[in-house]
């Protein structure tokens, strides 16, 4: 008797595929263009908010509903804001409020903000903003020169 190994590879695009299917009879077709054109408008909301306050800089052209921004260091910073960045991170996860994560792009530690929740509206990314502003304000620049 022969027995046949099945192929991981070949069932996970099966499930990669059954998973969008699902989607698409739960939600149609205009309802999930519509939940995702939602959420890039949002997205692009936060990124004018971030645009509009010279702390912060817009560190990558917005992709879909993902704004990467950072708080600017001081010019004297050796880690060229990582330290920064990441208090600000752990702050705001740490208030339970928001969840921001973080990469490295060209060398800078970068903040990802991702819009993607499906009850996630225009005052939640207002107050989400809001929180960053308030505590990137409470940083003692000080201590990171």
């Amino acid at each position: 008797m022969t027995i046949e190994l099945i192929s991981l590879t070949k069932w996970s695009f099966y499930f990669r595929s059954l998973k969008l299917w699902m989607v698409l009879r739960l939600y149609g077709v205009e309802n999930l263009q519509s939940y995702i054109r939602k959420h890039i408008q949002l997205a692009k909301r936060f990124e004018q908010l971030v645009l509009s306050d010279s702390r912060f800089e817009v560190v990558t052209p917005r992709n879909f509903s993902l704004v990467c921004f950072r708080l600017l260091p001081p010019t004297s910073e050796d880690d060229n804001g990582r330290n920064l960045n990441y208090s600000l991170m752990d702050t705001c996860n740490s208030s339970g409020k928001i969840f921001i994560s973080h990469t490295v792009l060209s060398g800078k530690f970068v903040l990802r903000f991702a819009v993607g929740a499906p009850l996630t509206e225009e005052k939640h990314v207002d107050a989400a903003w809001k929180l960053l502003q308030d505590e990137a304000s409470k940083i003692d620049l000080r201590k990171f020169v």
